[in-house]
């Protein structure tokens, strides 16, 4: 899994863009840092909000199984889990506590005090994103798990201010050298047929909260090879199979009542 992990985004980094804003340039934490004294005070924001990302990218980048991971890749995650929190979004505690950190930042800053420092980094949390919402969320990078080889991952994450444990999916488009944060449930809203038809044969059916599992299509079958099947975890309950190509619409496959056998509602794959 490893070696599939390092090859994965060694070759897919060629195709990502870097960087957005006047500060995307910046590749290394430390570079930016070192440019503290030419920011002026309406680029702020954007200038601590890039460190933040690149900091925690390379937080990531320090577990031995993601060492040879480029850079770029892992700020993109980054940049997907924890989108920016605009000052506009701010209430007026935000916008006192953000002033607060900010204070304590530019001293850190203007001395070159940046190296493992715990306080700069909770100033730094505080300032990107003073309500304490998505910011405090951390993704375990030990618990990465490869669904599809080069294709699919599951990131564990924790929010350190709710408790709330959630799963990210990062799908690898390989037709358009995309790198997404997709929904393994399918969104009820935009896929009422695939909700109606599972009420159809099991109508208590629920989804269960744990990673499940994935495999790609028949190779051998140009209208199948490019699906993937996902089935959910097993409970000893009823469960379901369905597939997607863009883990966007999906479609049920088959599903099976507690105790029996599965029943296909689709043409039987080989």
């Amino acid at each position: 899994m490893r070696r599939n992990l390092t090859i994965l985004f060694a070759l897919l980094s060629i195709s990502f863009a870097f960087g957005q804003g006047k500060y995307g340039k910046y590749l290394n934490s430390r570079k930016l840092a070192l440019s503290y004294k030419s920011v002026k005070d309406a680029d702020k924001d954007d200038y601590y909000q890039q460190y933040y990302w690149l900091v925690k990218a390379e937080q990531l980048k320090t577990y031995p199984h993601l060492k040879d991971v480029k850079p770029v890749v892992l700020y993109e995650f980054v940049k997907k889990v924890n989108p920016q929190n605009t000052t506009k979004k701010l209430d007026d505690r935000g916008k006192e506590l953000r002033k607060t950190a900010e204070l304590s930042l530019d001293q850190y800053f203007k001395n070159k005090n940046f190296e493992n420092n715990s306080v700069l980094m909770y100033n730094l949390e505080t300032y990107v994103d003073p309500s304490k919402g998505q910011y405090y969320t951390k993704v375990d990078a030990e618990k990465i798990k490869e669904l599809v080889p080069k294709e699919l991952f599951a990131f564990n994450s924790n929010n350190r201010n709710t408790g709330e444990d959630k799963t990210f999916y990062l799908w690898i488009d390989k037709k358009k050298d995309g790198f997404n944060i997709v929904d393994i449930i399918p969104n009820e809203k935009d896929n009422k047929d695939f909700y109606a038809r599972v009420k159809q044969y099991l109508p208590t059916y629920k989804f269960s909260k744990y990673v499940p599992s994935v495999k790609k299509g028949n190779k051998t079958d140009k209208t199948d090879v490019n699906f993937y099947y996902i089935m959910p975890f097993e409970q000893n309950t009823d469960n379901i199979e369905y597939k997607t190509e863009d883990f966007k619409t999906f479609y049920l496959s088959q599903y099976r009542k507690a105790g029996d056998e599965w029943k296909g509602v689709e043409k039987s794959r080989k």
